[in-house]
């Protein structure tokens, strides 16, 4: 009795050590809920910026920039509401302090973000621009500690 050659492939794959780690891998869980929740915010925060920072200066555009200043807040409170992956992975002694923190840096970005809306309200676009630099940088600072690194 002959055995299919995809019969006879598919045992190789499954023998081979490439073939092991992957069926290996696709054992793990995928991450959480939580982390994927939290991309996504962190996804529509980034998207939201990006556009902003094309208009924020043009004060024709200030009911525009209001709506993205609004999503730009929506997706910093859906945040607050996750724990990054970086503090997640912390020794259980750490992970408290490190929440705090991080809920601080987001309450902290946030306020920055209302005064984004109050400036463009009162049609101040230069300032206006200024607070974005300013977002960016609490960016930055943020992602540098909360940010797991990419493997």
């Amino acid at each position: 009795m002959k055995t299919p050659l995809s019969l006879l492939a598919l045992l190789l794959a499954i023998v081979s050590p490439g073939a092991s780690v992957a069926l290996h891998a696709a054992d793990q869980p995928q991450a959480d809920s939580e982390d994927s929740e939290l991309g996504d915010a962190m996804s529509a925060m980034n998207s939201a910026f990006k556009k902003l920072r094309k208009q924020v200066a043009d004060p024709t555009q200030n009911e525009a920039s209001l709506a993205l200043v609004a999503k730009l807040r929506k997706g910093c409170v859906e945040s607050t509401q996750h724990v990054p992956i970086k503090v997640g992975r912390l020794p259980a002694a750490e992970q408290a302090a490190a929440k705090l923190a991080y809920q601080d840096q987001m309450k902290k970005l946030i306020a920055t973000v209302d005064e984004l809306a109050a400036t463009l309200k009162a049609g101040k676009n230069d300032v206006a621009a200024d607070l974005l630099k300013e977002l960016h940088d609490q960016e930055e600072a943020g992602h540098k500690e909360f940010r797991a690194k990419k493997k």
